[in-house]
């Protein structure tokens, strides 16, 4: 982590993390990525499945959810995934 996702992450404007399903398996690398996003004050972007549940607190500090239908196969709505993350994007790029 420290010699791969840290310095990644630390050259990136912001995080786009896909939001693992919160009932399932504890995701330890989802957690590390998390801590290092808010440590690193990079805006932190969620694509999570319509209908997922987010803890509130991972709510409260997301700086933008992107809900699909369907993370399986993108195609189904990927129009509206791609003008909702250039917007992200945008609104979140380095300045």
């Amino acid at each position: 982590m420290r010699e791969k996702l840290i310095p990644k992450m630390d050259d990136s404007a912001n995080v786009l993390m896909i939001a693992p399903n919160m009932d399932s398996k504890f995701d330890i690398e989802f957690a590390l990525q998390i801590g290092a996003c808010i440590l690193l004050e990079k805006p932190l972007i969620l694509l999570a499945q319509r209908g997922r549940t987010i803890p509130p607190k991972l709510r409260a500090i997301a700086d933008r959810i992107i809900e699909t239908d369907d993370l399986g196969n993108p195609g189904l709505n990927a129009d509206e995934i791609q003008d909702q993350l250039k917007q992200a994007f945008i609104d979140f790029a380095k300045q």
